[in-house]
């Protein structure tokens, strides 16, 4: 079984906790760890959920589950509510702590972003982005009828009840800027950091195209990557040949390898070209 942790923000409603791990271990998805991210029990409603939690936890449906309760801290104090900056601030960091944590550990994350105030569900997509790799994964939780209405921890089985998975677009595209995302401790440094980054290949790419591409091969390049035209298509557009489309892709290709540094088993073709310089014509369409 993979080392998994289940991570689940919490608002008065301990059930999105529960009924989250129950459709996970349904899908066979059995996590060994609960950690649920709440704001401080000190308010009624908190408190009254994290106490259902401990006592459902003792039950017999959820041994070999440990549970782990992190409040939001905010300069060391627990967060009431999320009402000010400086609350928004300490939420975003609790949460991608907590993720960041487990991700250093080598853990696989299965997120539950349907308990809380809606600043955490969006906290924690965000968080998902930033430190997320292909085995992890997110959901909202949608439940109605009497299950909503008696607010029971476990469903049954005519309950309306579904864990949706939600597609997490990841703002790290290989594994050395996740690394470099892994370094910081706040979370605003490290989307500044990833910002920077981004900026910079885009500068590093119109270079290319703008500096290392003849014209000729700047037409044909954009042609295939930003409208994705097919040599005969790119021939046409252009009123030269076939041939002479061909050619000029095998010049950015063996360029394109060069400036990349790649090695030589490793050149370029359509496929590299496209995934190289589609988001760089994306972000260039906005000027």
């Amino acid at each position: 079984m993979a080392d998994r942790v289940f991570i689940s923000t919490l608002g008065s409603e301990p059930q999105v906790v529960t009924l989250a791990l129950y459709l996970l271990r349904r899908q066979g998805v059995e996590c060994p760890r609960a950690v649920v991210i709440h704001t401080d029990d000190s308010v009624p409603a908190i408190g009254q959920a994290l106490r259902d939690l401990r006592t459902e936890f003792q039950g017999r449906l959820w041994q070999g589950i440990a549970l782990q309760l992190r409040p939001i801290l905010a300069e060391g104090q627990p967060v009431r509510d999320i009402s000010t900056e400086a609350d928004a601030r300490a939420t975003f960091r609790t949460i991608f702590q907590v993720v960041q944590e487990e991700k250093r550990a080598g853990r696989e994350v299965h997120f539950s972003i349907a308990g809380g105030r809606k600043v955490m569900s969006i906290y924690g997509m965000v968080v998902a982005q930033l430190l997320f790799d292909s085995s992890d994964r997110l959901y909202h939780l949608l439940s109605e009828g009497p299950l909503l209405k008696e607010r029971r921890m476990v469903p049954l089985p005519e309950d309306a009840v579904r864990l949706v998975p939600i597609p997490v677009l990841r703002w790290q595209e290989g594994a050395h800027l996740l690394g470099e995302i892994m370094r910081y401790e706040d979370p605003l440094e490290a989307v500044r950091s990833r910002a920077l980054a981004r900026q910079a290949e885009f500068e590093r790419l119109d270079r290319f195209v703008r500096e290392v591409l003849s014209p000729a091969e700047r037409q044909v390049c954009e042609l295939v990557v930003r409208e994705g035209l097919s040599n005969a298509e790119a021939a046409d557009r252009l009123r030269v040949s076939p041939k002479t489309v061909a050619n000029h892709l095998s010049s950015i290709y063996a360029k394109l390898a060069e400036y990349l540094q790649l090695p030589s088993e490793r050149s370029p073709g359509r496929c590299a070209l496209i995934q190289a310089l589609s988001t760089y014509y994306r972000e260039r369409s906005g000027e």
